[in-house]
């Protein structure tokens, strides 16, 4: 077959995630096109081997073959500048023909940068190297590139979306899927069209089900799914599925989860794909921990954590420990899951893509861990004993029936007091921050997907440690406070979910990271929906003769996490 063929076919094995093959076919290739004196062909080979090492994270390899291209195109440039010179004489390539390669293969260098930077986390460089790939694509040269010219930028922005949605940035991911979808084309072409169309499925997929877009992903997930098995690309499909077990473990449907998560297992982990090799461990933990196997799960999330450690992937390690803390709960070592939460804000803090809305998670499951505590003082009967074994304690759980014994005045009714009003301390203003995005959006929609992924599951626990501190002015505060917005509700949501199912894959809707421009002053703003006000409620007063009500909470909710949660407006007076 000749290097033109060849460079298709590791083509085609790339798109069937065939990247061993791929790269040995074009390796093998690079004598034969130094015999033949080809640039073109060898900048071909260059730019397909960056694309297979950026997809196995080879990053070394990645920056090796862009500057192997920049020197080869640079060299073309130079001799353009002087056709005089002693090297034009050596260029056996028509001119038409150089000038079209030194616009193509600037393009895939580009392209390839804008993907390294993406990776590594550096998203403000990938955002400036994919505005200059559109601009320069968008100046008309090389026409007959046109259609090359719009999938590098698709491709591009694919990769950025993809990185900022690993860091926890849907906001600025939303707006790029928003671009490729208007622009892609969805009649079934070739291999490359249909890759195309698989790699946008699994990632908007994935991007709808991390925002809470449920319905929106399962479309998009199946007719990738669809495609790939068509092609019979093996790897594609194991990742739809692994992103169909993601949504259906978002829809509490545990069985599904566990189906679809151990039918991907086996291809992911036979590619080696680190990153959802770790993903599948998180959710077989979390199927085990629903079935009561807690010794079973926290050995998955070993395996998780040990990956993500591994890749250097700080946001998902943090995202683990606090996941793992739920085991040391139901074991009754309450200091031990201080500490790994405690580990986890390490990570936090490390990390330059953290967010508040992650920090207030992370108190909110402080506030969880000292909550559970108090409820062992309480003589919860569901509560681990240290010195158990796991067979005990999965049976001790499995025959809870939810009570505490403490009588009052005990010591362990006081000491549950004592901890429950630190619980408190750390779960009413995550709370209070979480629930005050939801009043920065006029659209109901928006609300309801951000009320709940985030708000309601925060909430409740708010609620519920104020009622077994048996604090009931604080009760009565926060029924006040969601009253003051005509939002609070009897009734109860059959899908909701305790706190442990969601601490490692709770949504985060694209508006958490919203700034409060509108709201900075704190004024109200007309609303366009249901509601007739939006942004932060003045102070409110249930009690003449009383302070503001939550006063404190809303305080700590400002210092700890910048959410602006009180206007400085003239004090509501809630009584008639």
């Amino acid at each position: 077959m000749s290097v033109p063929g060849e460079l298709e076919r590791a083509r085609q094995l790339a798109f069937a995630d065939d990247h061993a093959g791929a790269q040995a076919l074009l390796l093998s290739l690079m004598p034969q096109i130094v015999a033949l004196d080809r640039d073109d062909l060898a900048l071909e080979v260059f730019a397909q081997l960056g694309e297979v090492y950026l997809v196995r994270s080879a990053y070394d390899g990645v920056a090796e073959c862009v500057r192997r291209i920049r020197d080869c195109v640079s060299a073309y440039v130079q001799i353009a500048a002087d056709p005089f010179s002693k090297d034009a004489a050596q260029v056996t390539l028509p001119p038409d023909i150089v000038d079209e390669m030194v616009v193509r293969y600037t393009r895939r260098a580009d392209h390839l940068e804008i993907g390294l930077a993406a990776a590594a986390g550096d998203h403000e460089a990938a955002a400036a190297g994919l505005a200059d790939l559109i601009g320069e694509s968008d100046t008309g040269a090389a026409p007959n590139l046109a259609d090359e010219a719009r999938e590098l930028v698709m491709r591009a922005r694919i990769s950025c979306a993809l990185a900022l949605a690993d860091d926890d940035d849907h906001v600025r991911a939303e707006p790029l899927w928003d671009a490729v979808l208007a622009v892609l084309d969805e009649r079934e072409q070739d291999a490359r069209s249909d890759h195309l169309w698989v790699l946008v499925g699994i990632g908007y997929g994935r991007f709808c089900v991390e925002t809470g877009r449920l319905a929106e992903a399962e479309p998009h997930l199946r007719r990738a799914g669809a495609r790939a098995e068509r092609r019979g690309w093996e790897l594609a499909s194991a990742r739809v599925l692994l992103e169909r077990s993601a949504a259906a473990w978002s829809r509490s449907d545990v069985v599904d989860t566990e189906r679809l998560a151990t039918l991907a297992y086996p291809v992911i982990a036979q590619h080696a794909i680190a990153h959802d090799v770790s993903r599948c461990w998180l959710y077989f933990g979390l199927t085990r921990m629903a079935a009561g196997a807690l010794e079973a799960a926290d050995e998955c999330w070993q395996h998780a954590q040990r990956h993500w450690e591994e890749l250097g992937r700080p946001l998902h390690v943090h995202r683990i420990l606090l996941q793992r803390s739920w085991t040391e709960i139901f074991r009754g070592r309450y200091a031990q899951a201080r500490d790994a939460i405690e580990q986890a804000r390490g990570v936090l803090d490390s990390s330059p893509r953290s967010t508040w809305l992650q920090y207030a998670r992370l108190d909110d499951l402080l506030g969880s861990a000292w909550r559970a505590e108090a409820l062992a003082d309480m003589g919860f009967d569901g509560a681990g004993n240290p010195d158990e074994g796991w067979r005990e304690l999965e049976a001790r759980l499995a025959g809870s029936r939810g009570v505490v014994d403490a009588a009052l005045g005990t010591d362990g009714y006081e000491r549950a007091m004592t901890k429950f009003e630190r619980a408190a301390d750390l779960k009413i203003p995550a709370a209070l921050a979480v629930d005050s995005v939801r009043y920065t959006l006029a659209d109901a929609t928006a609300r309801l997907r951000w009320t709940a992924s985030v708000s309601a599951p925060i909430l409740a626990g708010a609620f519920a440690v104020a009622w077994e501190w048996e604090n009931v002015e604080l009760v009565a505060e926060l029924i006040e406070y969601q009253c003051a917005r005509g939002t609070f509700t009897t009734q109860p949501d059959p899908s909701t979910v305790v706190d442990w199912e969601v601490t490692a894959t709770a949504a985060t809707p694209v508006t958490a990271d919203i700034a409060e421009v509108a709201f900075a002053a704190g004024a109200a703003v007309a609303a366009t929906s249901a509601l007739t006000r939006l942004g932060p409620l003045p102070p409110l007063r249930m009690d003449p003769a009383g302070p503001p009500v939550l006063a404190r909470y809303r305080e700590l909710a400002q210092e700890r996490y910048g959410r602006v949660v009180t206007s400085a407006e003239p004090v509501w007076a809630t009584w008639p």
